[in-house]
């Protein structure tokens, strides 16, 4: 997984040393044999082309590389048109570039065991080739040892880059996570509060308020004349101030709101993703249930960052009399079986012991799907 700006430098570098073989082939003098140079300068150009179309492939949307063009397929072209224009002209040795450009694909998109395979057949061919040419033994050992250490440099550079930008994104991912924990926790500790101060209000305020209403309700049937006036005013202000800290202690209790923040912290910290985020809150969120909502938008968004290769992902959160429901959605390559791993396994879990469900979805070039529903 390489971002953006990464996969930009890697296919420049690719057409640098493409465009140096071929202005070397156009303006040098030909030592390979005589008719051989129109049918390399084809297999040349099957390469560059095949080299092309993977590149514009691999810059559309997610989901949108045609069959034909997958990588791997491109890859298998490149290689037979090296080997082909490899064999036609081996006295002309800086073909042999080719067989390092392939590389780079193939440590993206093979395993690495793969890769080496790759890297020893061409090795191979660029010694047949030498060989072939009647070179002389230090020659053939010298220019396969050169190429093969340029394709070993190359696919390590690669897989290198690869694992940093993994590690990069996991580790935002990780930040993401405990940034949404604080958010959590510290909404949730705001959330008690007011719940604590409500309660005081309700209890102590609003007890003693209504107390000294019925009081002033007593006093006023018995007094008489000018102090009944006073005793009806001051009833009238005793009745207007429970009503106030009745509205107090409801709007505190109506602010109960950690589930969205909490949210907003996940998806804002999601590196390379536009994550568009709704959350709407008919009933209010109890902090366990909010907590495992949480924990699987974490969970869905870090799947995505790691594996989808998307651009794009949507969470929609709803928590109303029926229960709390996410629905998770990414524009990702998707795949035509889902193999749930461990964390997907555990969010799956977690959702089950608070009481709840939850549904994968994912095919090719459609994305990946969860939506889960646990009890408000």
């Amino acid at each position: 997984m390489f971002s953006g700006a990464q996969e930009r430098s890697t296919a420049l570098t690719g057409y640098v040393a493409l465009a140096a073989v071929g202005a070397l082939a156009a303006v040098g003098a030909w030592d390979g044999p005589p008719g051989t140079r129109a049918w390399w300068w084809l297999a040349y150009g099957v390469f560059v082309l095949a080299f092309v179309v993977d590149d514009v492939a691999g810059t559309g949307a997610p989901g949108s590389r045609p069959r034909w063009a997958s990588t791997r397929a491109l890859l298998a072209v490149d290689v037979a048109a090296a080997l082909v224009a490899w064999w036609l002209a081996p006295q002309v040795e800086w073909t042999a570039i080719l067989f390092v450009v392939t590389v780079v694909p193939a440590a993206l998109s093979l395993p690495p065991v793969a890769t080496a395979v790759l890297i020893a057949v061409q090795s191979a061919a660029v010694v047949a080739g030498a060989a072939r040419v009647g070179g002389a033994g230090d020659e053939v050992v010298a220019v396969a040892a050169l190429y093969g250490a340029l394709q070993v440099f190359a696919a390590i550079v690669v897989v290198a880059g690869r694992r940093q930008a993994e590690q990069r994104a996991a580790l935002a991912a990780a930040h993401a996570q405990v940034r949404a924990a604080s958010a959590l926790l510290a909404a949730s500790s705001r959330d008690a509060e007011r719940l604590r101060i409500s309660r005081e209000l309700h209890d102590v305020v609003g007890h003693g308020l209504t107390a000294l209403a019925l009081e002033l309700e007593v006093a006023a049937h018995r007094a008489q004349g000018p102090e009944l006036e006073h005793v009806e005013r001051a009833r009238g202000i005793a009745k207007d101030l429970l009503g106030d800290v009745r509205s107090v202690v409801g709007d505190l209790r109506g602010e109960v709101r950690g589930l969205e923040s909490a949210l907003r912290e996940v998806v804002g910290r999601a590196p390379g993703l536009q994550v568009v985020l709704t959350v709407r809150e008919e009933v209010p969120v109890g902090p366990e249930s909010a907590l495992v909502v949480v924990r699987a938008a974490q969970e869905l968004l870090t799947n995505t960052l790691r594996h989808a290769g998307a651009h794009r992902a949507t969470l929609d959160v709803v928590a109303d009399a029926g229960g709390v429901r996410l629905r998770a959605h990414d524009d990702g390559r998707g795949s035509r079986r889902l193999r749930p791993g461990n964390g997907l396994t555990g969010l799956a879990e977690r959702v089950e012991d608070a009481g709840g469900s939850v549904r994968f979805s994912t095919a090719p070039g459609e994305g990946f799907t969860a939506e889960l529903q646990v009890p408000a």
